[in-house]
């Protein structure tokens, strides 16, 4: 029961962070789009049973570090986009009546809800078919029950992270939770490409050089090799290009008329 449990909170609780502080941000400044977000969860879930299955049949049970390598690069790169347009959105000067309309109509652009959609769908499959091999192979191991019930808990755990965090911030204002969410997605891209790292050096593509970092600074997920740490500061250097403000066309004679 305690090691579903703690295999279930470890894998869930990335992805139960990366989901609500997205529908933090949906909730309060599009609730229409949130349904982009669940239908993409939803279908990370699905998928991952899908590739477990698939695993288990043709790779006898054991799961592919190269799928979890493509997911987290991918998720990555989608999480920058979108940090990076939640940071252009954020007026620093002010955030106007007229601002918060602007943004609304961004909001309803396609290709914003399909990448919410997309990460809520890679969150949850980054880990999700491993996941769910761990706790068919803990099911064969031990009695089915004692699994169920230490996933039961562990998916109640999770809920409750969710609710504390989106009722945390449903009264902040629009242009810090903006500022806070991009950041956060930020860090997130760093830490998936530093983990799409570790997965290529799961396969020997990648060297591993071992560090020794502060047991602080591990234990809030800083990579403990330096190839994977090189990856991570760099996504963190490279990423506030993504947060510059687009250059605007300048109007011409008859927009200024």
């Amino acid at each position: 029961m305690l090691d579903a449990g703690l295999i279930l909170l470890r894998e869930g609780l990335e992805a139960v962070l990366v989901l609500a502080a997205l529908a933090a941000f949906i909730g309060r400044a599009a609730p229409e789009r949130g349904a982009a977000l669940g239908w993409g969860a939803a279908g990370g879930l699905g998928a991952s049973i899908v590739v477990a299955i698939l695993y288990a049949i043709f790779l006898g049970g054991e799961h592919d570090d190269r799928v979890e390598a493509a997911t987290c690069l991918l998720a990555a790169a989608l999480m920058l986009w979108t940090g990076g347009w939640l940071a252009r959105h954020a007026d620093p000067r002010a955030w106007s009546e007229a601002l918060k309309q602007r943004t609304g109509r961004a909001l309803e652009s396609r290709r914003v809800a399909l990448a919410v959609a997309a990460i809520g769908f890679l969150a949850v499959f980054r880990e999700g078919a491993e996941t769910v091999l761990f706790l068919a192979a803990l099911g064969a191991e031990q009695q089915p029950l004692p699994v169920l019930a230490g996933a039961a808990v562990a998916a109640a755990v999770l809920a409750g992270f969710w609710v504390v965090i989106r009722r945390g911030t449903r009264r902040l204002p629009l242009r810090p939770l903006f500022l806070g969410t991009s950041l956060f997605l930020l860090v997130m891209a760093a830490r998936f490409t530093a983990a799409a790292v570790q997965e290529m050096q799961e396969q020997a593509f990648i060297g591993f050089t071992p560090i020794d970092l502060p047991a602080a600074l591990l234990a809030i997920g800083l990579p403990d090799n330096a190839e994977a740490l090189v990856a991570f500061l760099l996504v963190l250097c490279l990423a506030p290009v993504a947060f510059l403000p687009r250059r605007r066309p300048a109007p011409g004679p008859a927009a200024a008329e």
